[in-house]
């Protein structure tokens, strides 16, 4: 009878344990599974079809950004008005690429001048996100690109507004 004890006991003991590992290892599945869901959701949310408005006030300077997004089509306008100075009012239009990014051309007369600028954006919660650097006219025909896009940088930040 002890040893019928003694064997019970144990099994116990291995049953339970192999429990509490199976039960860990479904959480865990659990929580990767709505890791997973709610990191794509976030990022689907912010790049999804649809037409958002972005505004950064400074200064007494400001820049507004209308962007309408159809698949991996992206187009849209940029104004900038910097205070008591010419601004210059243009169009945005371009692709979304595979990491969400958008790689736009800003085509806009600036001062008289027709100019075009190379332009990345990505949109980050409520906000737009502008990476800058520095530009170059490589054949001095008005085409601005960055210099080295490595170092270039998503500083400028635009907040979500109602599109006018």
């Amino acid at each position: 009878m002890k040893t019928l004890n003694i064997i019970y006991l144990t099994s116990m003991v291995i049953f339970g344990l192999f429990s509490c590992n199976k039960a860990s290892q479904q959480n865990t599945d659990s929580e990767n599974k709505i890791n997973a869901v709610t990191q794509k959701d976030t990022t689907s949310a912010t790049t999804s079809d649809g037409n958002f408005c972005f505004i950064k006030s400074l200064n007494k300077d400001t820049t507004y950004i209308s962007l309408t997004i159809k698949g991996n089509e992206v187009a849209g306008t940029m104004i900038w008005n910097p205070y008591e100075k010419d601004g210059a009012t243009g169009t945005l239009s371009g692709i979304k690429n595979a990491e969400g990014e958008f790689d736009l051309i800003y085509d806009y007369v600036i001062e008289g001048s027709k100019q075009t600028e190379t332009k990345i954006m990505k949109i980050e919660k409520n906000q737009l996100m502008i990476k800058e650097g520095e530009l170059v006219d490589p054949k001095n025909d008005g085409n601005l690109k960055y210099k080295d896009l490595s170092k270039a940088k998503f500083n400028e930040v635009l907040d979500k507004t109602a599109c006018k």
